[in-house]
């Protein structure tokens, strides 16, 4: 009878090793996942901004283009417009 409570007790206490082992194990493995997911998001929102950046600075022209021809009536010249001046000194 003492023979099978002994070894109850370490089969017990082998089994609570493995398990903090393996909780250990799983843990290290979601930090991991969570620090690639994390980092992805990171890179995507990066992406966005430059994105952002780029639509801001376009619209803005655009814009600009727009109302300088509307307020102003300004407008580009065709090719046959323009005159070059030829200044050498």
């Amino acid at each position: 009878m003492k023979i099978i409570l002994n070894f109850l007790i370490v089969l017990s206490i082998a089994m609570s090793a493995f398990f903090v082992v393996y909780i250990k194990h799983l843990n290290r493995i979601l930090n991991i996942e969570i620090e690639v997911i994390d980092r992805d998001l990171s890179n995507k929102v990066n992406e966005y901004k430059v994105l952002m950046n780029k639509k801001t600075r376009i619209l803005n022209e655009r814009l600009s283009d727009e109302r300088l021809r509307e307020n102003l009536g300004m407008r580009l010249p065709r090719r046959e417009e323009v005159i070059y001046l030829n200044s050498v000194e």
